[in-house]
């Protein structure tokens, strides 16, 4: 007896068939679907096998009449099998014709054909999909294969153990083209994507069958393959962001989807053409400025098995998968729970079990993580020295939240940036400080220096922004950067600081006060900070920041006549014109940043640790601006006192009482800057307080006072120092 052709080819499954209305999937299968929007969904399966026993849902089984016939013709029916072949043959018209773009040839991991998709347009002016398989009567048949559907491209998992799913063969083998690059017009194409690096050197495979379906699909194949990481690439609309949990739960591999926001059109795979409005046209250059790979990158690993009960009696128990357990860790000091894979997504209990519930069986997947032992974390951490992520500190084990940046370094000509620099900072030592901060940050990340970068120019647009943002920013990876106003600086709240190198201030304008300058002194002196975010507990982190800071006034910052903590060169004036900016960034984008970190690597002249900031002409303006009428008087009244030739000495309480009368009014510096004014300007402050009148006291002395204390033979100079303040007092008039 010849094979079957089809399931219907028997008269009494195609009546049973009928009656159900469902139609033939494969050649021992049927389905029951309905069109729900663009997709299919399946109502019911029905199997037929060999021997004619039927299994389906209840409500669609065979009568017993129909049952006995439908055993009795199948037992004596001749049923091929699916036969995998190396190569194409054999092909029916209908295949033979078709053009190649329109053929999806589907291998299993050795190479052999599985399966063939065959797209063709349908009656109503849109595309179907025709699957075909051969079998071993030599015959090609319209249909499935037995059981699951296969997945296009699986034969890419013997050299690739990252994986990217995409909804579809054909968005699949476009994106296989893409990243092969055998032509030179899919290198440009690789070249000019905006996530052309991180679709590199994977496995870009399809799934079939429609987004309301995932699990038709043999995922299967890809956990026994060797995968490490798999990430969904699904549609963009509902049904194709829902399916991401369906197929999460068949994978038991790490598992991250991508997920287009509304700024991509609806159906848009990464093979597309990223939309308009993601790019900025500059001199024919376009320049993308469109959402990263890691901001459309979220986890998605499932993180429950349900299993038998072991007693036997009793609900079916939960258990961590071994693919989860590891991507998250519970620290204790935070009360924290964080991504190891992503460190920069640190969730809350509550908030953790909100994002987790749709991959898993449990709504309290967070005391699973705590019951699970995957080592003790006790602190969080941010150490760009280290590249581990499990590493320790203070005396424990830590969580290492440091991401490294993505871009690579190129040999090059790195001299744009150079001609940027010296049009930015004209005079060349300040410019050569300004090239050793830039080189330090860029290239030295276990270096923290201690002192921060403040440019000031009244012209705006002379590119302060672009050296912070255009160039800094993506050298130091975007997530290592924040960009706090003036205010947030002032705020308690400071979540700015946690887990960055670089903070960048735009516009400071905080002169009117000592404020802003003490809460960033301490920023970038402390080793330690605390982070301080609403809703969390606070946490301390080693400190690895740094200050960029811009302004378009002197008065951008108060400053320390005895500062250490701020480079201030004098910035130009004279602004470049818009095309000089213009091409300037399109070096960059065109690979001027690789280059600046290759120049970075190979500066040498490093600013090490505990280097303090040199003094500049533009500082010295910053500081005299900075001072109050107190402290002005009081540098004048130090700097004549400490010139004169006669013994003087004063107790820092007469010095204050003086400088009130002179200003008339309260005084609101510190008694320390006011000190620190006396001594800068020559004054003495004796070794020790005095007792001067009942009260201890600073005394302040000229250096005539100092050779004529340090003249006497008395080791307790107190009652000489009180003599003398008296007679200074007296000569002067002061009392």
């Amino acid at each position: 007896m010849p094979s079957i052709k089809l399931l219907t080819d028997l008269k009494s499954v195609s009546s049973y068939l009928q009656r159900i209305d469902a139609e033939p999937r494969s050649l021992r299968s049927a389905v029951i679907r309905e069109l729900r929007g663009a997709y299919w969904k399946d109502i019911a399966i029905i199997s037929i096998s060999k021997e004619g026993v039927v299994k389906a849902p209840e409500a669609f089984m065979p009568t017993e009449g129909e049952m006995v016939k439908i055993k009795d013709e199948c037992s004596t029916a001749s049923w091929p099998e699916l036969n995998k072949i190396q190569n194409l043959i054999n092909l029916p018209p209908m295949l033979k014709n078709a053009d190649s773009e329109d053929t999806y040839v589907f291998r299993d991991a050795q190479g052999l054909i599985t399966m063939v998709q065959q797209r063709i347009d349908n009656s109503e002016g849109g595309k179907a999909y025709v699957p075909w398989t051969y079998w071993d009567d030599n015959e090609w048949r319209r249909m499935e294969p037995e059981g699951k559907l296969p997945i296009f491209g699986l034969e890419q998992l013997k050299e690739h153990s990252v994986v990217f799913v995409h909804e579809g063969a054909k968005a699949a083998r476009r994106m296989q083209k893409m990243v092969a690059a055998e032509t030179v017009q899919e290198k440009e194409k690789l070249k000019k994507h905006p996530w052309g690096k991180e679709l590199s050197n994977a496995a870009h495979v399809g799934w079939i069958g429609g987004a309301l379906s995932p699990a038709r699909t043999d995922w299967s194949q890809i956990n026994k393959l060797g995968a490490k990481e798999v990430f969904i690439v699904s549609d963009n609309d509902e049904p194709g962001v829902a399916a991401v949990p369906a197929i999460s739960y068949q994978l038991r591999v790490p598992t991250f989807h991508i997920q287009f926001t509304n700024e991509w059109p609806a159906s848009f795979d990464l093979a597309d053409e990223f939309p308009k409005s993601m790019f900025r046209e500059m001199n024919g250059y376009r320049h993308y400025i469109g959402p990263s790979f890691r901001t459309c990158t979220h986890p998605a690993t499932w993180a429950t098995d349900k299993i038998p009960n072991p007693s036997g009696k009793g609900k079916p128990i939960h258990v961590l998968r071994d693919s989860f357990k590891n991507q998250w860790a519970f620290v204790e000091e935070s009360n924290l729970y964080v991504n190891t894979r992503m460190p920069d997504i640190l969730r809350s209990k509550e908030v953790l079990n909100k994002l987790l519930s749709a991959f898993s069986h449990v709504p309290n997947t967070s005391q699973m993580i705590e019951n699970s032992y995957t080592g003790r974390h006790t602190s969080l951490s941010y150490r760009p020295d280290l590249k581990e992520r499990k590493i320790s500190e203070n005396g424990s084990s830590s969580i290492n939240l440091y991401i490294p940046p993505q871009i690579m370094s190129q040999e090059g000509d790195s001299g744009p940036f150079l001609e940027f620099l010296d049009y930015l900072i004209p005079e060349t030592k300040e410019r050569n400080q300004v090239e050793r901060w830039c080189a330090t940050i860029i290239a030295r990340p276990h270096i923290r220096m201690r002192y921060g970068l403040l440019l000031i120019s009244e012209t705006q647009g002379i590119g302060k922004t672009t050296l912070a943002q255009a160039v800094l920013t993506p050298l130091l990876g975007r997530w290592n950067v924040s960009n706090p106003s003036s205010s947030d600086v002032l705020s308690d709240f400071n979540p700015w600081i946690a887990q960055k190198r670089l903070a960048i201030i735009d516009e400071i304008y905080e002169g009117r006060s000592w404020r802003a300058y003490n809460q960033l002194k301490s920023v970038i002196t402390e080793d330690t900070v605390t982070v301080n975010q609403k809703y969390q507990l606070q946490y301390r982190l080693q400190n690895w920041l740094h200050i960029f800071a811009s302004s378009n006034s002197l008065g951008a910052l108060k400053i320390e006549s005895t500062d250490r903590r701020w480079l201030v060169p004098r910035v130009t004036e004279d602004k470049w014109r818009k095309a000089q900016f213009d091409e300037f960034r399109v070096w960059l984008e065109a690979g001027g940043l690789s280059h600046i970190l290759h120049w970075a690597e190979n500066y040498q002249n490093y600013i090490s640790t505990g280097e303090e900031a040199p003094a500049t002409l533009r500082k010295k303006e910053m500081i005299a601006e900075s001072r109050s009428e107190a402290i002005k008087e009081i540098s004048d009244l130090a700097a004549a006192l400490a010139s004169a030739e006669e013994p003087i000495c004063f107790a820092f309480k007469h010095i204050k009482q003086i400088i009130r009368e002179a200003i008339g009014g309260k005084i609101f510096d510190s008694d320390r800057l006011l000190r620190q004014a006396m001594k800068a300007e020559g004054m003495i402050v004796w070794k020790k307080r005095i007792s001067v009148n009942g009260t201890k006291d600073y005394i302040l002395l000229n250096n005539a006072a100092s050779i004529v204390l340090g003249a006497t033979d008395q080791l307790d100079c107190s009652d000489a120092i009180r003599k003398l303040c008296t007679q200074t007092a007296q000569q002067h008039s002061f009392l």
